[in-house]
């Protein structure tokens, strides 16, 4: 039995956590005190408050945790005295309502879907205390989402789900609903399990008796590689080489395309961009995934094919990001995108994602904009990182997986390397 800290990294007060491992089959009881503490003002090798003269807040935590200890050991030599098995549940109830009478009083959820809907609800504008920014919108709703399909799900087998009873067993009936039944994709359906694997996390630290299955290897967010294109370029010159004067909406398209390409930028910002300035040398840009959390900004470098565009016809119109997508394939069919590439479309009667051999053009979406950006300025040897402050990936290693280079392109990039360097 020992203490811990909640937060032991941060620099504000976080709570003391008893926990004590019980046996294999019950695991570990975790138990919150209440108390808090600085985590300067905790001694890591004694795992209790730091000795200081002067410090009767820090005395007085150390003579609480100590109660907590003569309590749990009196506890352990009771149920044994009655031969009865410790369990988390037990140890739970006694410390409950020892140290917390007012408690059992206060509603508990039963059903895993209601703890779930509370805690969106109240999720808008707190902080998530892993990431210490609030909930952005964007996040509210992939939990609303969440939501929905547990509701789905529990409709479809008829029968709500306990806190307790979210184990190995209900997470392959559930996967087996959604991409069997339901048809949704690999990806998506881990999305969801994604979600659900943090539901209970926070209602176990809310000291709920969730099953331990949620923590095993097996209970993981189910995660398929997309096959995803991107423009090369030469098929960004030709595109830009071509001439669209015959149709308004794909010159238009073609136009937004061509800033998106050279700037990596998400959809959303993209088709929301304000008027650009052929005369400055860099854009600003406030992505909207960031606005809520980091606050981070974007500086941006205009491109030569961008200050063609806008030289010539201007800011292009903004349009939904449906009819972008509609309208690139058409501007790249006309381009002759047309090789034989791996890709995977929407099988209209199956209603999922089929792989195959397609005609590039007819892979071409949105994000195929941003993809290319990342793509093409890794092979002009970029810096990784450089390229990453822009686009907003975290990791290199999401960012490799994220860029469309072939093993030979990486070892022509290698080869490249070696030239230059014996050359000097």
């Amino acid at each position: 039995m020992y203490f811990s800290l909640k937060e032991s990294n941060g620099s504000k007060d976080t709570l003391i956590v008893l926990r004590y491992f019980i046996s294999k089959k019950e695991g570990r009881f975790v138990f919150s005190t209440g108390l808090t503490i600085s985590p300067k003002d905790w001694e890591k090798n004694t795992k209790m408050a730091k000795g200081s003269r002067g410090r009767s807040d820090l005395s007085t935590i150390n003579r609480k945790l100590q109660e907590y200890v003569t309590f749990l050991e009196k506890t352990l030599n009771h149920l044994e005295l009655n031969n009865t098995d410790v369990t988390r549940l037990i140890l739970k109830e006694k410390f409950t309502q020892e140290y917390r009478p007012n408690a059992s009083n206060t509603s508990r959820f039963i059903y895993f879907t209601d703890f779930v809907k509370d805690f969106t609800e109240k999720a808008i504008g707190i902080t998530n205390r892993s990431t210490n920014r609030k909930y952005s919108p964007s996040k509210i709703k992939h939990y609303t989402k969440t939501y929905n399909r547990l509701t789905e799900f529990e409709a479809y087998r008829k029968a709500k789900i306990k806190m307790e009873q979210f184990n190995l067993t209900v997470y392959d009936e559930f996967v087996d609903y959604f991409m069997d039944i339901k048809g949704y994709s690999v990806n998506y359906t881990g999305d969801i399990i994604k979600n659900i694997k943090v539901f209970l996390k926070r209602a176990e630290e809310g000291e709920y008796d969730v099953h331990k299955d949620y923590k095993k290897q097996a209970f993981s967010a189910i995660k398929e590689e997309s096959i995803s294109i991107a423009l090369s370029e030469d098929e960004i010159q030709k595109m830009l080489r071509h001439d669209f004067s015959t149709s308004d909406r794909l010159q238009n398209c073609r136009d937004l395309a061509i800033i998106g390409l050279w700037t990596g930028l998400r959809v959303s910002d993209l088709l929301s961009l304000p008027s650009i300035n052929e005369a400055d040398r860099f854009i600003t840009v406030q992505p909207k995934k960031t606005k809520d959390s980091s606050g981070v900004k974007v500086v941006i470098p205009l491109h030569h094919h961008i200050k063609e565009v806008l030289q010539k016809r201007g800011m292009p119109r903004m349009i939904s990001d449906v009819k972008f997508n509609v309208y690139i394939k058409e501007v790249c069919e006309k381009v002759k995108i047309n090789q034989l590439v791996q890709g995977s479309l929407m099988d209209p009667e199956t209603k999922r994602k089929k792989v195959g051999m397609f005609p590039k053009h007819k892979l071409i979406s949105s994000h195929t904009c941003r993809r290319s950006f990342a793509t093409n300025l890794y092979k002009m040897n970029f810096p990784s990182l450089s390229i990453m402050k822009i686009t907003g990936h975290s990791s290199e290693k999401t960012f490799l997986s994220y860029i469309k280079v072939t093993p030979t392109e990486h070892a022509e990039k290698l080869l490249e390397h070696w030239e230059n360097y014996y050359s000097k």
